[in-house]
């Protein structure tokens, strides 16, 4: 982001606090835009970062957190709050084909 003066550096918010970092300070990385896990799926990446809603949702299961933790070569971050994780690895995804009606 570009600062007060209009420089172009890291912002992080530590503390609820902004705290900016020249970006020559910045570790080695790469860059790459945000994607969905299920657009993920057959990638990988050294570093993934997961970040769940603070809501239970319906698209949150155990297949999908899996999904995302997998595509993580060496390191993953996860944002989102105990409860919510614990919801998320407690559900299955069940398969709605509608192959059961047909018979």
């Amino acid at each position: 982001m570009k600062d007060e003066t209009g420089q172009l550096r890291a912002c992080f918010l530590i503390d609820k606090v902004l705290c900016w970092v020249d970006l020559i300070r910045l570790p080695a990385h790469e860059t790459a835009f945000a994607i969905t896990i299920h657009k993920s799926q057959g990638s990988e990446f050294e570093h993934v970062c997961v970040v769940l809603p603070q809501e239970d949702r319906a698209i949150l299961n155990r297949e999908l957190l899996y999904t995302a933790i997998t595509r993580a070569k060496k390191h993953i971050s996860l944002f989102c709050n105990e409860a919510i994780v614990c919801k998320t690895v407690m559900t299955q995804h069940e398969r709605e084909t509608g192959l059961a009606g047909l018979f």
